[in-house]
């Protein structure tokens, strides 16, 4: 993967930048290396930044969110602000289906600190709109935890 990129760079070509660099900070994340991780994907956003293809950008952010929750679960603010950037961009963009994934992912963050209130507040929108699908399951996942959700919220409605 590395090589690929590589060789794209010498030849120019940086439309699939974000997308290659997101899928190598996966992998390295996968086998522990959280930092190179976090380095690759401020790499790709810094690419993006250079170069004017930001279409990869919300995916980037939420990917840097949970590679720095990863590497320090004690510490959610950087996490935090990285997710809530993304869901800005994805806003921005109008580009929903990042922006739905980046708020599972800052819901999920928000219900591991007891902030189920604030899990809800930035889920819900997210998932506005969309149906259950296959080929999605970040839908099925968000709808299941507003379900969830819902059936552990006091009568009153308070937390």
């Amino acid at each position: 993967m590395r090589r690929g990129l590589e060789l794209l760079r010498a030849q120019n070509v940086c439309l699939y930048d974000g997308l290659l660099k997101s899928a190598l900070a996966e992998e390295e994340a996968e086998t522990g290396n959280f930092e190179g991780a976090i380095e690759i994907v401020d790499d790709a956003l810094a690419s993006s930044a250079r170069t004017g293809q930001r279409t990869y950008d919300t995916e980037l952010h939420r990917l840097r969110g949970e590679m720095l929750l990863k590497r320090s679960p004690v510490d959610v603010a950087p996490a935090e602000t990285a997710l809530q950037r993304a869901i800005a961009l994805a806003c921005e963009q109008g580009a929903r289906s990042f922006g739905l994934r980046a708020a599972l992912s800052l819901a999920k963050l928000y219900r591991s600190t007891a902030r189920l209130a604030e899990a809800e507040a930035v889920l819900a929108p997210a998932l506005e709109g969309f149906a259950s699908t296959p080929e999605m399951p970040e839908i099925a996942e968000a709808q299941a935890l507003l379900a969830a959700r819902s059936k552990r919220k006091p009568p009153d409605g308070s937390d």
